[in-house]
């Protein structure tokens, strides 16, 4: 079969963004240690054990968190434009795309993935996270079955660029 031929492009309408594909996936900070299950000991009038929880062990891999921390960070380093760090009280948006492989995919938490790369762009991007204001975070099975991270930042000058200005909820005036 043959080969097709693309290319990426940034979105024309983001101040910055950069992307990886392939490689280590994106680790959360719980992806350092791994549950143990463990037992009381003692046996119940119904001869069952009390499975005690919240037992964990550090992960035997831990090391390749810090690993993808230095890549990550260098990555978005090499990056980086004059204006950054974004200071502060420049506000931003925050758009984060994780490509997880499938059998990643239901073990993850969108949270904790967006939460580890927030604090790698700190200090970098954006003086500190408390800037970033509005946050769009997505995970997908990536048809390669691949790793990848895509993030974009906007810079929120004039509510009118923001990409999300979707509103949950809205007032209205009743009459009395």
């Amino acid at each position: 079969m043959p080969s097709k031929k693309v290319a990426v492009k940034r979105n024309p309408n983001l101040d910055w963004a950069i992307g990886l594909l392939g490689g280590q996936p994106v680790p959360t900070k719980q992806d350092k240690f791994k549950p143990l299950k463990g037992y009381e000991g003692v046996m119940e009038e119904n001869g069952e054990e009390t499975i005690l929880k919240d037992l964990y062990v550090k992960n035997p891999s831990a090391h390749l968190i810090k690993e993808f921390e230095i890549r990550l960070k260098e990555f978005i380093k090499e990056n980086l434009r004059p204006e950054h760090p974004y200071k502060s009280p420049t506000k931003v948006e925050v758009i984060l795309g994780f490509d997880i492989p499938e059998k990643r995919f239901y073990d993850v938490d969108v949270d904790n993935l967006s939460k580890y790369v927030l604090d790698c762009m700190n200090g970098l991007v954006f003086e500190d996270d408390s800037q970033v204001i509005k946050l769009l975070a997505m995970k997908e099975i990536h048809p390669w079955n691949t790793n990848g991270l895509m993030i974009g930042v906007n810079i929120i000058d004039n509510p009118a660029k923001s990409w999300f200005n979707v509103k949950l909820f809205y007032m209205e005036d009743v009459a009395e």
